[in-house]
């Protein structure tokens, strides 16, 4: 099969245009980019977490994981903290203005995920999300 006409490559290519899609909308509100918000995400169902969870969550780099939370720590969205014992681990936490952006930039990223795929209808989104979770299954077994 054609690689431009396959299901990877629909895969590939919706993902990559909604992310765009996401980066665009978020720059438009002042807050944080997309990637920043996939850095904040565990932060804030966890609470804290270290670089390295936050790159085993995401499947990144520690070293690209660290780019961001440079930026993030700078800009005052993230505490920064060493963890006793190991000074070379850090605890990473929200800040208030990080929870902020992270609420602020949660809502419009909802919104525009619901403008891009509220063609679909709900029970086919269901299956597809069923169809996705039985297919990572498989990859992570």
């Amino acid at each position: 099969m054609d690689w431009s006409k396959s299901f990877m490559y629909s895969l590939h290519e919706t993902y990559f245009m909604t992310e765009k899609r996401l980066e665009q909308r978020l720059a438009m509100k002042d807050g944080i980019t997309f990637s920043q918000f996939l850095i904040l995400l565990p932060l804030n169902c966890n609470g804290s977490a270290s670089q390295n969870d936050i790159a085993e969550f995401l499947h990144l780099t520690e070293a690209t994981v660290s780019r961001h939370v440079s930026g993030l720590v700078k800009n005052g969205y993230i505490i920064k903290h060493e963890e006793k014992g190991n000074r070379r681990k850090h605890i990473l936490k929200l800040s208030k203005n990080g929870a902020a952006a992270f609420t602020k930039a949660h809502t419009a990223i909802e919104q525009e995920l619901k403008n891009i795929f509220h063609i679909i209808p709900a029970k086919d989104r269901e299956n597809i999300s069923k169809s996705f979770e039985l297919v990572l299954e498989k990859l992570i077994a």
